[in-house]
């Protein structure tokens, strides 16, 4: 920001350059009067002019005469008066008067461009587009080929310091919400949805989509189970807009779940109305080719879906039992997939100790997020963690395995044993 500040500074600068040189160039004109012959032949010219035009149009006169004739004439002229006029400049000091006037008007128009500035001015945009571009900066390829995860937590905290300044911003509150989501942070979207909600109103015309994003989170917050308060936020959304997409996807997933597989296919056709292409594409087609097949409806699965369906990693995963009397049954296990170096997961999956041994099956249908997907990669590194806090973030006391560069296509079952210990 320090950079755009002397920007504005040198610009300025520059702006009163213009305004103040001119108003110090204080000059007094004086004028020479010429005689009166110049009259005289002012007169003359128009007279003899006259005649050239008469002469032209009875036709006695052609135009090449004429225009020679025309030209010597006003050569003839300007000989006569040249001289005649002059102004002549003298310099004069600067009077106390006008050097306050020069000074007032460049404190006048800094002012005024800084008030203007600030009423309409983008700084906080262009503080959020530098810390952002830092960030795509460091998600890109690095030169072994991988990819660096953006730090999400340098991006929360730049958000959650502009959300405290103003609370009300839209765009920012959704940014917030996305990247407490990248990091399994539910009960964080949770609570930036419910506020949204709660400001918008049940009028307002973004309310459904962020009733369907508060119903996702909390849904997901719940351990992924359908509980009233999720079932309520999925009907309040549907309430405002009956094809808010999230909102008939959870609705797909819960009829899925109790194995009413006509219904789940329907909504999710539904969905499909206000759905994106990639959500559309990664999810919906996927969910719905699944649910055909088990209700023994011969799915239609293009190329692309069938490539898809194939993005997958199945893991045969068990807890070392050495090491089972340091956890208890209803511990959280989080097994997910993850690009090479990045953080954010392509896939996941939650169970509990309880579970284990569990055969897993981390494809295209777990993504944590639709724009980011399994099979968007070749190759995944695979983790999975017991949680004695019950959150996604490694905390001293875990039990993890960590199997690296697996392939999402045509890949062997991957046998993982929990065996070690976080320090």
């Amino acid at each position: 920001m320090s950079s755009l500040w002397i920007w504005i500074a040198v610009l300025s600068l520059l702006a009163l350059l213009f305004l103040v040189l001119p108003l110090l160039k204080n000059q007094k004109a004086e004028h020479v009067e010429g005689s009166g012959v110049e009259q005289d032949n002012v007169n003359i010219f128009h007279e003899r002019l006259a005649e050239l035009d008469a002469e032209k149009t009875q036709g006695t006169l052609d135009d090449a005469s004429y225009n020679a004739l025309k030209a010597e004439l006003e050569k003839s002229l300007l000989q006569d008066v040249e001289g005649k006029h002059a102004l002549q400049y003298k310099t004069q000091p600067v009077s106390v008067a006008q050097a306050l006037m020069v000074v007032s008007a460049g404190v006048v128009l800094i002012i005024a461009s800084l008030a203007v500035y600030l009423d309409l001015g983008r700084s906080d945009d262009y503080a959020d587009f530098l810390a952002l571009k830092a960030q795509s900066e460091q998600s890109q390829p690095a030169k072994n080929g991988q990819n660096k995860a953006p730090d999400f937590v340098k991006a929360i905290d730049m958000l959650e310091e502009k959300l405290a300044e103003n609370p009300a911003d839209f765009e920012k509150s959704i940014l917030l919400a996305n990247s407490y989501m990248a990091i399994g942070r539910y009960n964080k979207v949770v609570d930036v949805y419910a506020r949204l909600a709660k400001n918008l109103g049940a009028k307002h015309k973004d309310y459904a989509r962020v009733k369907g994003s508060y119903a996702q989170a909390l849904y997901q917050a719940q351990g992924e189970k359908f509980t009233d308060e999720v079932n309520v936020a999925i009907e309040q959304a549907l309430a405002a807009d009956a094809q808010e997409s999230t909102a008939l996807i959870l609705k797909g997933i819960q009829a899925y779940m109790q194995e009413q597989y006509p219904a789940a296919i329907k909504h999710w056709q539904q969905a499909k109305v206000q759905a994106g292409q990639a959500q559309a594409e990664r999810f919906i087609e996927l969910a719905i080719a699944d649910a055909q097949l088990k209700a023994g409806i011969a799915p239609v699965v293009d190329k692309a879906v069938d490539v898809a369906n194939k993005a997958q990693v199945i893991i045969n995963l068990s807890l070392a039992p050495e090491l089972a009397s340091r956890v208890k049954p209803e511990h959280t296990v989080f097994v997910y997939a993850r690009a090479q170096g990045g953080r954010m997961p392509l896939a996941i999956e939650r169970i509990q100790v309880k579970d284990l041994p569990k055969r897993i099956v981390l494809d295209e249908s777990k993504a944590a997020m639709p724009t980011a997907t399994i099979a968007s990669v070749e190759s995944v590194d695979i983790i999975a963690r017991i949680s004695l806090a019950g959150t996604a973030k490694p905390q001293a006391g875990d039990l993890f395995v960590e199997q690296k560069s697996v392939l999402v296509k045509g890949a062997k079952d991957l046998n993982l044993v929990i065996n070690q210990l976080q320090k």
